[in-house]
């Protein structure tokens, strides 16, 4: 009997990554796989599994508590009511934060419908075996393969150096005793570059939005982290509702809040950022919205809010893509291109926060470098002055330390190779750590926190994104900010005190190497989506700025999506969804594309673009 996994995150919940590996795990043991995208009704959720009717049921919700419970209430109700033969026929296994399954556990509700309860764990053996005995296969052929297989992805050679410096930034809790953040000169709190240049460290910006029916709770952390000298920038945590309904205050009540901080109106900002005119006075930025981005930057402007910051905004997503906005992919990149001109307008720098969205998809490292020559070229054509690129490091989590720095190294060089000589562009590198790096073991997680923060000095960056220790396990609340704060400053310290013993040991011929090789390869993808534009001739075949126009030709970019030039296996949106994109990790944690799973041989970009007549190959 043909055995099925049906995988699907709850509420709407984008973080997908878990269900791919699982779905990739189960592809391995020969059962079949379908993951239903993220936006999808409920009440389509629950036909589809009627339709289906699978043997493996994987769900996740990876969002705050009280909402998870919420949502799978909602759920296991509406499977009672319209498919209650899953509970007989399933099994069912749900994924989500420790304090989420402790409440699931405490409620019963593992007991009553048979579920499965998976949690994150720092030992990915240890995860991949719960995953393989979930589909039964502890037994199966190819289990021990599976194993030996993401057990090498999992650890790949690590810079040493980094191991025992990170111990030391820990060591006795020292970094506590670390001096707040100064305030900055009256013209820095109206300039972002200002600032930066004022500071003796990379600035340091944060996410921050407490899940809650109203901003009180935000505001109060606000004052905290303010006062606390803890950051230079706030990036307000909006909650889904506010990206989606922010000024239709009526919209917000009897929906659900998908985490974050649920601002309504316009005087809902005001108070936020009054909430930061204290200690060091750090700037405020919210999300990027998913609609009338235009509009909003406008309210912002009038609160206070973006003076002294920066804005970031995407290319491809936070639309039907990723299920997080209600725009299609096409009005998406209008609406951006035309936001990020806007801000250029408004003088105000720009970020495109894209590369981390497709790593969050699993796409290979050819496209996530390639991405960057996208974004790149949109911001140089709306003649962008101040230019912030962000650097995701240790995502996936597969990545490894070498491979990490040759892949961000590629990105920068293609930013150069892109730069127009005759304007004036002010290029700046954020890194940060991504979310799934970090363990639910609390003391483990500040070490891990410490030494992502020495890898990242290697890219010489002018902000770091604080991404608090604890988030593996909770939102970060205030008091998490503040000490991960007074960790990262330590270790950024150290990394200072140890640079060229550190940037020795982080020499290995695999960073030069796998640099060239992936700017060639993104080189390939990004002359193929500018040979889709109206501005290309046979003569703009170099990566340089005579490129520009081409790349940042929204008819361009549409058609990378539509042709899949631009793809990842994690996209779950049926419009672009590609089933042929195969990708995992290979030596030092770099991700590759691969014909089958059978090969260790990754595929080129040519080979993965062309079909043999020479044309697109849109599988």
């Amino acid at each position: 009997m043909e055995r099925i996994f049906l995988g699907m995150t709850l509420g709407g919940d984008p973080h997908t990554v878990g269900i791919y590996r699982a779905a990739r795990i189960a592809k391995m043991l020969g059962v079949q796989t379908q993951v239903v995208p993220p936006d999808t009704a409920l009440e389509k959720k629950i036909e589809i599994i009627k339709q289906v009717c699978p043997t493996f049921l994987g769900l996740s919700y990876r969002l705050s508590a009280e909402q998870a419970i919420g949502e799978l209430t909602k759920f296991l109700q509406a499977l009672e009511q319209g498919a209650s033969f899953i509970f007989e026929k399933s099994s069912i296994c749900f994924a989500a934060l420790p304090e989420t399954l402790a409440a699931v556990h405490q409620l019963g509700f593992d007991a009553k419908y048979n579920l499965n309860l998976q949690m994150q764990s720092k030992d990915i053996y240890e995860t991949t075996i719960g995953t393989i005995k979930f589909f039964g296969g502890e037994n199966h052929s190819e289990a021990q393969k599976i194993l030996d297989v993401f057990r090498e992805e999992a650890s790949p050679e690590r810079i040493e150096l980094l191991d025992e410096i990170a111990k030391e930034v820990v060591r006795g809790d020292l970094y506590l005793d670390e001096q707040p953040l100064k305030r900055p000169s009256d013209k820095a709190l109206l300039h972002f570059p200002t600032r930066m240049a004022e500071s003796d460290i990379p600035m340091i910006r944060t996410h921050f939005g407490i899940p809650d029916d109203s901003i009180a709770p935000t505001v109060e952390g606000i004052i905290r982290i303010a006062s606390a000298g803890a950051v230079d920038e706030i990036s307000l945590g909006s909650s889904d509702l506010s990206q989606r309904f922010f000024g239709d205050a009526n919209a917000f009540y009897g929906v659900k809040n998908d985490g974050g901080v649920p601002y309504k109106t316009k005087s809902d900002l005001e108070e936020l950022f009054s909430a930061s005119r204290i200690g060091n006075f750090p700037s405020v930025k919210p999300y990027c919205h998913v609609k009338d981005i235009i509009p909003f930057i406008d309210t912002c402007l009038e609160v206070g809010m973006l003076r002294g910051a920066h804005q970031a905004v995407p290319l491809f997503w936070f639309s039907e893509l990723d299920g997080r906005g209600p725009m299609s992919v096409d009005k998406a990149i209008d609406e951006h291109i035309g936001a990020v001109k806007y801000l250029v307008k408004q003088g105000i720098p720009t970020e495109m926060n894209d590369p981390n969205q497709w790593s969050s998809r699993l796409a290979h490292d050819a496209v996530f470098v390639a991405d960057y020559g996208l974004i790149a070229s949109v911001m140089y054509a709306a003649l962008s002055q101040h230019m912030i690129f962000q650097c995701q490091f240790n995502k996936p989590v597969e990545m490894g330390d070498y491979a990490d720095l040759a892949k961000f190294y590629a990105a920068r060089e293609i930013i150069r190779k892109l730069k127009p000589t005759a304007t004036q562009h002010n290029i700046y590198l954020e890194t940060r750590a991504g979310i799934e790096h970090f363990s639910v073991d609390q003391d483990y997680a500040k070490y891990q926190l410490a030494r992502t923060t020495l890898l990242q000095m290697l890219l010489s960056p002018s902000i770091i994104h604080l991404v608090s220790y604890c988030e593996a396990d909770h939102a970060a609340t205030a008091d998490d900010v503040i000490e991960s704060s007074k960790l990262l400053r330590r270790a950024v310290r150290l990394f200072r005190e140890n640079h060229e013993d550190i940037r020795r040991a982080a020499q290995h011929p695999f960073v030069e190497e796998r640099k060239n090789h992936l700017i060639k390869e993104a080189s390939c993808i990004l002359e193929h989506i500018a040979r889709e534009s109206k501005y290309f001739t046979e003569q703009k075949i170099q990566i340089s700025s005579d490129i520009i126009p081409c790349l940042s030709d929204p008819c361009a970019l549409k058609s990378a999506m539509n042709k899949r030039i631009m793809t990842a296996p994690g996209i779950m949106s049926e419009k672009y969804r590609n089933g042929d994109i195969i990708t995992h990790a290979g030596k030092f944690g770099a991700i590759d594309s691969y014909n089958n799973w059978e090969t260790a041989f990754a595929q080129s970009e040519e080979e993965r673009l062309l079909s043999h007549n020479g044309q697109f190959n849109l599988r």
